[in-house]
Formats: C-alpha cells, structure tokens, sequence
C-alpha cells in the first residue's frame, strides 16, 4: 500500500485534458492507495461552495467514490472550497500546515504559498484575501460580480508573476529551514511554485515539490519506507493499469 501527494491540479471545465488526466490518476493510485493528500488548488477558482457548478459537482461525486481517505489543503486559487463542498466530495480538510509520520519521520505538509517570503506584495494579497470579514462581504455579492472578480484576480496574477523575478515567487530556503524546524519535521513536502523537484538539504532534510498539472502532473508516492516524485501519465500507463 502507498500515500499519494499531488498539488495544483487547476480544474477548469475547459481544460478537458486536465480533468481526464486527473481521474484517470485517480482510478490507477486508488487500487493501492492508503491515502491520497491533495495539497491546494485542486481547482483553477473557487467561487464558494453556493456556487459550485455542475461539472464541479461532477468532480465532487469522482473524489467521493474512491475508497481511500482523501485529505486536502486549501491553495492560493480555491481557499474558498469550504466545508459543505468537501462533505459531498469526502474532502478531510487540513489545516495550512499539517504534520504526519511515515516510516517514523515527521513530514510537513502545505500548499507552499507561505513558502514565498519573498514575494512582499503576495503575502501582503494573500492576507487580505483570507481576512474573514473581507469574505464574509464577497459571499453577499451577486454571482456575476463575484465571477469578474475572480477573473480580474487571476489575470492580475498572472501579470505580476511573469513581471518577477524568479527567485521571487520561488520559496525562500530561510523560510522553508523555519518551516521545518517549528514543526519538528525532517520532511517538507508542497506545491505551488510549479518547479517539481527533490532537494537534499544540508542539514539532511528533504523537501519534495510537487508540479502542476499539463495535463500531467509529478505526484509524490510513499510505499515501503521509501519516497518517489513521479509523473502521473507513468502511473496511467504502468502494465499493472494496461486495460484498465
């Protein structure tokens, strides 16, 4: 049996290659899976669950067949997936920083967001977006409203994600040592900047990247004390799914 972590899926019911792509990893990790964790955006937008559209309830039904736990943090594109959608898709939701064990080791886990110290003017966005009162006004505009909004919100992100610098909207390693040392863990496992990657850090933690999904996504799989980013067409494809 294994433990599956995968990250910035960013569904959208116009990119059918994606959703294909997702079910489809699904459907193969689930026959062996103990749990399967998925660390933010699983969405490219999230309204609010009032507004959760047929296709998205589509997905809902898809995550909630499957017969492992499924466990989820909130990310920077749909941290307003709330209790009543993740009821109907069996979505555990996690705090933005959670610890587990495996094989005896302490491992972190978050979207990766905060990891990006650097970027001031995110940060600064990014606490305003959570702040509760500013949600609790969004929740009380017209449905169209709330859409052009969050168009405006991702084409402005966007937009300043490609003015940065890199190293800017990467994680910061200062961050990610302060990360890992309040939570007591060896392990640090995210997503979010899209760079999939392992890196063996020197004081012999290790931290795992997951990538974003085109349509195809590198997805951490944790089996017999062992760790492996792999991409999920390899998984689709293995001998063991051929006819599946």
């Amino acid at each position: 049996m294994a433990t599956y972590f995968l990250a910035d899926i960013h569904l959208a019911e116009n990119r059918p290659e994606i959703t294909a792509a997702f079910l489809a990893t699904l459907a193969a990790i689930a026959r062996d899976a103990d749990a399967i964790y998925i660390l933010g955006d699983l969405y490219d937008y999230w309204l609010g669950d009032d507004l959760a559209t047929p296709y998205q309830q589509r997905i809902a039904a898809a995550l909630a067949a499957l017969p492992c736990p499924l466990y989820y943090q909130h990310g920077n594109r749909d941290f307003l997936l709330g209790t009543a959608y993740a009821q109907t898709a069996r979505l555990r939701i996690l705090p933005e920083r959670h610890t587990l064990t495996l094989g005896g080791r302490t491992v972190l886990l978050e979207h990766g967001d905060l990891l990006c110290s650097d970027d001031r003017g995110y940060q600064r966005l990014r606490r305003i977006l959570r702040c509760r009162l500013l949600q609790w006004l969004y929740y009380r505009l017209p449905r169209a409203l709330r859409l052009r909004i969050a168009e405006k919100l991702r084409a402005q992100s966007k937009t300043r994600t490609r003015r940065k610098a890199a190293r800017i909207t990467d994680t910061n390693p200062a961050a990610i040592r302060t990360a890992l040392h309040s939570a007591r863990a060896t392990i640090l496992i995210h997503g979010h900047t899209h760079r999939p990657a392992v890196h063996r850090l020197d004081d012999g933690n290790t931290v795992y990247v997951l990538g974003d999904w085109r349509p195809h996504g590198e997805i951490l799989r944790y089996a017999d004390g062992a760790c492996t980013l792999i991409n999920s067409a390899e998984i689709i494809h293995a001998p063991d799914n051929a006819g599946a």
